[in-house]
């Protein structure tokens, strides 16, 4: 009596339930009368053999009666799946009505939440962000590319290094750990004597051969 009340589907579900109890009750009492019906045919013909023409009578009678009792009962169990059947089509609305309601109030709270003013502020706010950002990576990328220059350069002098060291016979990454320092005023010295020394072997052996 002061229970919770059940709710709009458990009240459903509770139906459906109480109708199918009642149509399988129905199903046991056909069963019943088929029997019976079985029973009275088989009075109806063994009165019939023995010409007891009042016996078969009151027997018809009783057959139809009954066959008037389960042609009832099968209009009963009809009503009632129809009834189990609608029962079921009510409970499908009512879930999607809760289904749309539950949708409704989320929207409503989206909608809610949802401030135009406060979405366009948001976005304006990311794009300059974003401008803000691109500007900096154009600058980083300015620095990096000076930065590479300088180390062109680099490469260059050290291009012209190793050519230099080529051509008085010193192999850089083998002997440039050895080779003796030397200095800048008299390292074009050094190649002049070279290249005289050259010239006088060359004379020397021109000589040899006229002689010879």
């Amino acid at each position: 009596m002061f229970g919770k009340k059940a709710s709009i589907p458990e009240q459903a579900k509770a139906h459906s339930r109480e109708l199918r109890k009642t149509d399988r009750e129905l199903v046991r009492d056909r069963h019943r009368l088929e029997a019976e019906e079985q029973r009275i045919l088989n009075e109806i013909r063994k009165n019939a053999s023995t010409g007891n023409r009042k016996a078969v009578e009151v027997l018809a009678k009783q057959l139809v009666k009954l066959r008037n009792q389960k042609a009832q009962s099968l209009q009963a169990s009809g009503q009632i799946q129809g009834l189990a059947t609608q029962n079921t089509m009510m409970a499908s609305n009512l879930r999607m009505a809760n289904a749309m309601q539950a949708t409704a109030k989320t929207m409503t709270k989206m909608n809610k939440v949802m401030n135009p003013a406060q979405m366009s502020k948001i976005t304006q706010q990311f794009t300059q962000e974003h401008t803000k950002l691109g500007i900096k990576e154009e600058m980083m990328g300015e620095t990096l590319d000076a930065a590479f220059g300088e180390e062109g350069d680099s490469e260059e002098e050290d291009a012209i290094v190793n050519q230099v060291l080529d051509e008085i016979g010193i192999t850089f990454n083998e002997k440039m750990a050895v080779a003796p320092r030397v200095p800048a005023a008299t390292s074009g010295m050094v190649l002049n004597r070279r290249q005289a020394h050259d010239e006088d072997a060359e004379i020397e052996r021109m000589l040899a051969n006229l002689k010879s």
